[in-house]
């Protein structure tokens, strides 16, 4: 994330106060869709310049935390196994779910396919140290690795079209990502995601992980790798294809401690500005799991 001209203009005490009205009041919300849906289109005439490439050897690790969506993790788990890119392992990670519909579910779903591997840790550690944990139970033959939440549901070719778009080389492509209700029938935004991104394994390797946060790691993520590509390290692209639908569910961690949690993004990236690229690799913290 870059800070922008209005974060050294205005005082904190005025900046962020506007800046999560307009977030609340939906003025924001509506300027990013139509600025994502604007890119997109600009974006969408670049990758069709792209040379296909074959992406067949390609090993995609997907990795999705888990916490107490049962419900919905079926689903979920059903569009990744309808990748037209199909060379890839998922690895649910089972952060102490406290719901008993859990376990069983997770065993069915995990004999569905053979790419499909469920861990559990041995106490709640929160998503980002999950996912963290999650490559390092993973088979060690990943070439990328992207990340998807329980709840959410996955384009077709979601992996195809950010393969295409990274091509080659050290790189990570931001996801187009869009919001909907629970029920999936009513359209709420368009944005480019964190989370999601797609990471090519030596572009992972120059980052290190997610740092050990409960809230905004993703973002945080995000404005590391840009960081590393200012000293030419790796490339931060955007897709222009939809990613995932994301369910827009009440009392998500996206929604809570607002101001702090923009103040602190602000804060680490002011502090990433002065960093070399070996100060930028953090050490990814893991958590026990069997």
């Amino acid at each position: 994330m870059k800070v922008s001209l209005f974060s050294r203009i205005l005082p904190d005490s005025i900046r962020i106060p506007l800046a999560l009205w307009a977030r609340k009041s939906g003025l924001s919300t509506h300027i990013q869709t139509a600025l994502c849906m604007r890119e997109r289109r600009s974006l969408s005439r670049k990758h069709a310049l792209i040379a296909p490439r074959d992406h067949s050897s390609s090993k995609v690790l997907i990795v999705c935390a888990h916490f107490n969506h049962a419900q919905y993790l079926r689903g979920c788990v059903e569009s990744i196994l309808a990748q037209t890119h199909s060379n890839f392992e998922l690895v649910i990670v089972d952060d102490k779910s406290t719901d008993a519909s859990v376990p069983p579910a997770l065993t069915t779903i995990q004999s569905l396919d053979p790419r499909i591997k469920v861990i559990h840790l041995d106490e709640n550690s929160g998503a980002y140290i999950a996912r963290n944990t999650g490559i390092s139970a993973a088979n060690p033959d990943w070439t990328h690795v992207t990340f998807i939440d329980p709840d959410d549901i996955a384009s077709p070719g979601w992996l195809t079209h950010t393969l295409h778009v990274l091509n080659s080389g050290c790189g990570t492509v931001r996801p187009v990502l869009e919001r909907w209700t629970p029920d999936y029938k009513i359209f709420k935004s368009m944005y480019f995601g964190h989370c999601p991104s797609l990471h090519s394994r030596d572009a992972w390797i120059h980052a290190g992980g997610f740092l050990p946060v409960r809230v905004s790691g993703d973002a945080e993520l995000t404005s590391r790798m840009g960081h590393l590509s200012r000293h030419g390290l790796v490339r931060v692209l955007k897709a222009s294809e939809t990613s995932q639908r994301v369910r827009l569910l009440p009392g998500s961690a996206s929604h809570q401690k607002l101001a702090d949690r923009k103040k602190w993004l602000e804060d680490r990236d002011r502090e990433m500005a002065s960093m070399s690229p070996a100060d930028l690799k953090v050490v990814p913290v893991t958590a026990s799991w069997k």
